[in-house]
């Protein structure tokens, strides 16, 4: 007799019995993790794959930056995905002191080559 890796007390669920719970837990989760943010809260987020795996959520299509574009809604920069400014943000000097002297680096090693501002 071939081995067989369930044995005679093993008690077996079929998936469509065990789906059920996750899928109610999953959108209890969803309700009470209401105000947070999938990308902050570890409940909320597992929750939501959940639903996702199970078909009972589709996940949006575009990134909220190109949701925001296509109705014509500016989107926040330089803030994180709570809204508030972010901390320890480097300058725009820092930035353009740095494009500067990759300018300079790039003319000197290749001197003939037009780059267009």
């Amino acid at each position: 007799m071939p081995y067989s890796p369930i044995d005679d007390d093993a008690l077996l669920a079929l998936p469509g019995i065990c789906d059920l719970p996750q899928i109610e837990l999953a959108h209890d989760l969803m309700q009470e993790h209401r105000n947070c943010r999938i990308e902050q809260c570890a409940w909320k987020r597992v929750a939501y794959r959940t639903l996702v795996h199970f078909r009972r959520v589709e996940p949006p299509r575009l990134s909220p930056r190109e949701r925001a574009h296509r109705r014509g809604i500016e989107f926040p920069v330089g803030s994180g995905f709570s809204g508030s400014p972010r901390q320890n943000a480097v300058p725009i000097e820092t930035f353009e002191q740095v494009l500067a002297g990759l300018t300079e680096l790039a003319d000197s090693l290749h001197p003939n080559v037009v780059r267009d501002r």
